[in-house]
C-alpha cells in the first residue's frame, strides 16, 4: 500500500529543466459561450412585463470582448428591425463597418404607433406626438444597454447610441434621460421637440455628452427650419420640432461650447446629389460634430445603399457614409 502511494505521488510530479520538479498541469476550463452567435440574430428581452425585440450583429472575426457596442435605432417609417438587413437601408452599413473594426452592433425594435399604418417607432421627448405607442422606451433601451454591456464585460465608456429620423429623436431622448449609460451619441435627421415632456426632456442631460448631429437643409419630413414632423396628412399629429440650428445651439450650450469657432471641412465627391456635406468640428472637453448637408433630404446619407428621391423624403446626400462618419466619431471617444 505504501509502495502504491509512492508511485501515485511520483506520477503527479514532472521533471523540469535544471533537475527540479513541477506539479502536473491543471486542465484548462471549458470555453465560455459568447452571449450571441456570429452574424445577425433575433433576440428578446422583457422589461417591466413587456417583451421587446432586438437584433445583434457579431463579426465573424471577433474573439473575446468587442472594442465597443453601438446601438442603432431605426426610424418610424416602417422598416423597423429590417434596417439591419444588408442593402435594405443605409443603417445596415454599420454591420460591415463592425466587421472591419471589431465592434458589435445592436438594433433595438420600437413598438407599433397608434396611427393607421401602425409602423414601429419610438416614444421620444415630444409631448405633442399623439400617435406614439406610449411605451417606456427610455427604460427599454436602458435595460438593453445594461444587459449587453454586462454580457460582454464592458464599461459604459464603450457603449454608444445612434439613430436616424425618429431613432435620432429617441437618441436625443435617451441622452437627456440616461447620459450615464453611454459614452457618446449621434443623431441623423432628428431635431429636439418644440414642446418637450417634463423632467429631463426639458431640463437636459445630467452631464455633457459628446455628440454628432447631421441634418439636410432640404429635409421635408424633419423640417430644417422646424415645424411639424412627417406631416403627410396635415394634422401635425406627430408633434413639432425646433430647427436643426436651434438643436445644434442647445447642444453647444449643454457641452459648454457656445462661442467656440468650429473647424470646417467640406466634402463634395458626388455630383448626383444637391450639394456638399459640410462638417463643423467644435473642439472642447466635450466635443460636438455638426454636419450640414446642403440641399439634402431626409434619407440617411450613403454611398453604398442608394435611396431614390421622393416628395416625402427629398434627395439623398451621397458625399458621405453615415455609418463611417458616426463610427469615426465614436472611435475617437474610446478609452
Amino acid at each position: 500500500m505504501k509502495r502504491l502511494r509512492r508511485l501515485l505521488l511520483a506520477a503527479s510530479i514532472l521533471p523540469i529543466a535544471g533537475g527540479g520538479t513541477s506539479a502536473a498541469p491543471t486542465p484548462s476550463p471549458p470555453q465560455v459561450s459568447a452571449p450571441y452567435p456570429v452574424g445577425l440574430s433575433d433576440q428578446r428581452i422583457t422589461v417591466n412585463g413587456v417583451r421587446r425585440q432586438y437584433r445583434v450583429h457579431v463579426p465573424a472575426t471577433l474573439s473575446g470582448a468587442p472594442k465597443a457596442v453601438v446601438l442603432v435605432l431605426h426610424g418610424g417609417g416602417g422598416k423597423g428591425l429590417n434596417v439591419s438587413n444588408t442593402g435594405q437601408h443605409p443603417l445596415s452599413v454599420f454591420r460591415s463597418v463592425a466587421d472591419r473594426e471589431g465592434f458589435v452592433v445592436v438594433y433595438p425594435g420600437g413598438l407599433p404607433a397608434k396611427d393607421i399604418e401602425g409602423n414601429p417607432g419610438w416614444v421620444d421627448c415630444r409631448a405633442d406626438n399623439t400617435v406614439s405607442s406610449g411605451a417606456d422606451d427610455v427604460g427599454f433601451l436602458a435595460a438593453l444597454v445594461e444587459r449587453v454591456r454586462t454580457e460582454y464585460g464592458l464599461t459604459t465608456s464603450r457603449m454608444f447610441m445612434t439613430g436616424g429620423s425618429n431613432g435620432a429623436q429617441m437618441t436625443h431622448a435617451f441622452a437627456f434621460n440616461r447620459a450615464d449609460l453611454v459614452a457618446a451619441v449621434a443623431s441623423g435627421s432628428g431635431s429636439l421637440p418644440q414642446t418637450p415632456l417634463p423632467g429631463a426632456c426639458t431640463t437636459g442631460p445630467s452631464r455633457p455628452l459628446p455628440i454628432l448631429l447631421l441634418h439636410g437643409t432640404g429635409d421635408p419630413a424633419m423640417p430644417w427650419a422646424g415645424g411639424c414632423v412627417a406631416n403627410v396628412g396635415g394634422a401635425c399629429n406627430r408633434g413639432r420640432v425646433i430647427s436643426a440650428e436651434a438643436t445644434r445651439d442647445r447642444w453647444l450650450q449643454i457641452n459648454s461650447l457656445t462661442g467656440v469657432s468650429p473647424t470646417l471641412t467640406v466634402l463634395d465627391g458626388s455630383k448626383s446629389d444637391p450639394g456638399p456635406a459640410n462638417r463643423f468640428d467644435y473642439a472642447g472637453a466635450t466635443p460636438m460634430q455638426w454636419w450640414r448637408l446642403d440641399g439634402a433630404g431626409h434619407a440617411t446619407p450613403s454611398q453604398i445603399v442608394l435611396v431614390n428621391p421622393s416628395p416625402t423624403i427629398g434627395i439623398q446626400n451621397r458625399d458621405i457614409e453615415f455609418a463611417e462618419a458616426v463610427w469615426a466619431f465614436f472611435k475617437a471617444r474610446l478609452p
